[in-house]
């Protein structure tokens, strides 16, 4: 490959990179905070795969819309503030704070009032403009100890001590 070509390569990956980048902030903002679930079809691959421990969901964008909607549902303002996306290549990891009001039942069990923060990660892959799969990785414990759900562990002091 000659220089110029070189040059026009890295071009062409770095419009990518940005492109992925702004496709996972769109989803974040437009269907995790705005609940416009209606735009995952145009942003999530048909055989999309969601990854989220402990729970299993069928391929497609159907898979996104049930996370998001579970999470609604249970925190009608839950909001994601993006505190740093990193790309490299068709990978986006989005580094969050999110936090929410427990006001519906969440996993069968029932709304307390209170509200939670949390940081939290996830990883998108990108490939063709969509996202194909997705690894999501929250703080339950935190979440249902924070909202009263679940009693705060005391380990007794710091054990690395």
């Amino acid at each position: 490959m000659t220089e110029p070509e070189v040059a026009v390569a890295a071009q062409g990956a770095d419009d990518t990179e940005e492109s992925n980048r702004e496709l996972v902030r769109q989803i974040t903002d437009k269907i995790v905070n705005g609940g416009d679930l209606a735009i995952a079809r145009e942003l999530f691959a048909p055989d999309y795969v969601l990854h989220k421990p402990g729970l299993s969901f069928p391929r497609g964008p159907e898979a996104f819309k049930m996370a998001v909607r579970q999470w609604r549902d249970a925190f009608p303002d839950y909001h994601v503030e993006t505190q740093a996306l990193i790309v490299e290549g068709e990978y986006v990891v989005n580094r969050f704070v999110a936090t929410g009001t427990s006001q519906g039942g969440l996993m069968g069990m029932p709304p307390t009032g209170k509200s939670f923060t949390v940081s939290g990660t996830e990883v998108h892959q990108v490939v063709g403009g969509l996202v194909v799969e997705s690894w999501l990785a929250d703080d339950l414990p935190r979440i249902l100890t924070e909202v009263g759900i679940m009693a705060p562990v005391n380990t007794g002091g710091n054990q690395w001590t």
